[in-house]
């Protein structure tokens, strides 16, 4: 009986990954899918396309990976304290995470403006998810 539970589950899971079940697909975010030198942060800066609305500022470059990867850059003046920093931080990492598997393999680093200190957590996940989209539509 345990085999045939088995088995159904697994006939079912390629359908299920191939539209992009984030139930399946692992929702990690590994030290790999991150940007960690400076000289990364500057070339998607450079020369990478440019996504923003009132709270965030992105910018978008192809990378050469398989995957995508994911700069912050979340400026003090922006946000004065280290708590608002901080959750804007997680906020913006947790949305990358539940999204990075209808990402195309593109370097993005993700700046905030001054309203995003003030503003709803749905705001932010709200204005996130559309930019995780239209970066998923545009590459």
């Amino acid at each position: 009986m345990l085999g045939a539970v088995r088995r159904a589950a697994n006939a079912s899971a390629p359908e299920a990954f191939a539209s992009g079940c984030p139930a399946i697909c692992k929702l990690t975010f590994e030290p790999r899918k991150r940007l960690h030198q400076p000289a990364e942060f500057r070339l998607v800066r450079l020369r990478g396309r440019r996504l923003s609305d009132a709270y965030f500022s992105l910018s978008v470059l192809p990378n050469h990976e398989t995957y995508p990867r994911l700069g912050l850059a979340i400026a003090t003046r922006s946000c004065a304290t280290a708590v608002a920093r901080n959750r804007i931080k997680r906020l913006t990492r947790e949305s990358f995470r539940m999204n990075q598997h209808i990402l195309p393999p593109v370097d993005v680093t993700v700046a905030v403006r001054e309203s995003a200190r003030l503003a709803p957590p749905g705001d932010l996940r709200d204005s996130l998810a559309k930019h995780w989209h239209s970066i998923a539509q545009k590459w």
